[in-house]
């Protein structure tokens, strides 16, 4: 049988997979919604680490298959894309972006072990003299709060230049990011350090720039914009920002009020648009709307950094009610926020 496995040198875990590739996601669906949520994760893993299974090999594993698959060589997709379609439709969207996120927890993490367990201070030192690229690919192995810090405190330049290849890479060869993987190892070892994970492109440069502060996401978005439009129109479609409030349902913006603290409030209409103050008016009685708007003529002049820290701190508020279910929203386009 060359070089295939044979059914008892593959785990149960693989079989299964290749199964519930070679059945499609709609009926895959029915039978994983049946089963437990850990044996769900490790099969969820072996569907995202697998890439392509060739005719021969679903024989040897799938016998019952046999007179389906004669004569044929087709070759069936795998990986996370699968297995994020599979898993949303068996368990729906919540139960399954918990269960992926651990998939991708451990398919990533056997990757950069060195560098997601070292600190900031120790990454910036590691990267020092190193190409964009490369800077890039490391951080898109972060995890996305470590990578921000550290994003943050390189310099303007290589700032936009490192943000700008993360959200441009998609795929890269699995020996680069090894040989990555390696020399960064080596470098923290001398640091007296180690540990790291992932490989790039837009959800990458979200998930890093949805964690760093104001002034720095508006910086790395502007210099985007300037020099890849197309990157920077996706990137704003796939994150929520503060003027995004007026896209909002009434009663969303009213369950955000309830968390609020009214010095952000006001700090942060200081320098908002009509159109999101009166997002915000409107969703308040009169008393309080009054209140609030006495109290940003008495804050006077106020500096622009104090007004985007506000700012943030309500956008966070919004992603940590929608991380909780309170409210989901739908990013970029002209179709309303659904509740």
């Amino acid at each position: 049988m060359g070089d295939i496995p044979k059914v008892r040198k593959v785990t149960g875990a693989r079989k299964a997979a290749i199964l519930l590739i070679t059945l499609g996601a709609d009926v895959a669906a029915d039978i994983v919604k049946n089963l437990p949520d850990q044996y769900i994760q490790k099969i969820g893993v072996e569907i995202s680490n697998i890439h392509k299974v060739g005719t021969r090999e679903r024989r040897e594993i799938l016998q019952e298959f046999i007179e389906v698959n004669k004569g044929q060589d087709i070759v069936l997709q795998g990986g996370m894309d699968f297995a994020k379609s599979l898993l949303n439709g068996a368990l729906g969207n919540q139960r399954a972006n918990k269960i992926l996120e651990g998939i991708k927890y451990d398919t990533c993490t056997k990757l950069f072990m060195a560098a997601r367990k070292a600190e900031p201070e120790q990454i910036l030192s590691c990267i020092q003299g190193e190409s964009t690229q490369t800077i890039a690919i490391i951080l898109s192995h972060l995890q996305p709060d470590k990578a921000a810090v550290v994003l943050s405190e390189i310099p303007d330049d290589i700032k936009h230049e490192v943000s700008l290849k993360i959200g441009g890479t998609s795929s890269i060869s699995p020996n680069i990011i090894k040989a990555i993987d390696e020399a960064v190892t080596n470098k923290l070892s001398k640091l007296g350090q180690r540990d790291l994970e992932k490989s790039g492109g837009v959800d990458s440069l979200i998930d890093i720039l949805s964690n760093v502060d104001r002034k720095t996401e508006k910086s790395i978005i502007k210099y985007i914009e300037e020099n890849n439009i197309e990157l920077a129109e996706e990137i704003k479609a796939s994150m929520f920002v503060f003027d995004d409030i007026v896209r909002l349902e009434d009663t969303a913006i009213q369950r955000i009020l309830k968390e609020v603290n009214v010095k952000d409030i006001a700090y942060a209409l200081k320098g908002a648009s009509n159109d999101v103050s009166n997002a915000i008016y409107r969703n308040q009685s009169q008393r309080a709307a009054a209140a609030l708007k006495e109290e940003i003529e008495l804050l006077g002049k106020t500096k622009v950094s104090q007004v985007e820290e506000s700012q943030q701190n309500i956008v966070n508020i919004i992603r940590k009610l929608e991380e909780i279910g309170e409210i989901t929203l739908t990013r970029g386009s002209d179709e309303e926020f659904v509740l």
